[in-house]
């Protein structure tokens, strides 16, 4: 289950870059949808089931970071934390978890519908300032 290839055992090409890896944990991608989301979870410990797949699909499948290091850090800030949940949707969005579609999350098409207003995102991009 915490092997790279995930319970499927599949082979992808995963980065580690620290860079990458540090603007998406503060909330500073070119995504604002994900920011909003990553600011989210740092400053309540907490973001929605649709916030966790998107940020989770961007990490791994746009970015292709290794999944594990996404799981790992949402094991470390989610006050509801579950190894179960948190290992299984990780490696069900990563593309390495039982997911026959191998699927990728249209991150801007989740936030247009979801969040047409901007309000969410507006929230908390703006509460980074403080």
């Amino acid at each position: 289950m915490f092997k790279l290839g995930g319970i499927l055992e599949k082979t992808y090409v995963w980065s580690t870059n620290q860079k990458f890896v540090q603007q998406w944990v503060n909330g500073e991608t070119a995504d604002d949808f994900v920011n909003a989301n990553m600011i989210e979870l740092k400053k309540t410990g907490w973001m929605s089931n649709r916030g966790r797949q998107n940020v989770a699909s961007f990490f791994a499948k746009s970015q292709k970071l290794d999944w594990r290091i996404g799981a790992a850090y949402f094991e470390s800030m989610l006050i509801d934390y579950d190894v179960h949940s948190n290992y299984g949707n990780w490696m069900y969005v990563s593309g390495v978890g039982n997911d026959p579609r191998d699927r990728v999350f249209n991150v801007d098409l989740q936030a247009k519908r979801y969040d047409a207003n901007k309000k969410f995102r507006n929230q908390w991009l703006q509460t980074k300032l403080f």
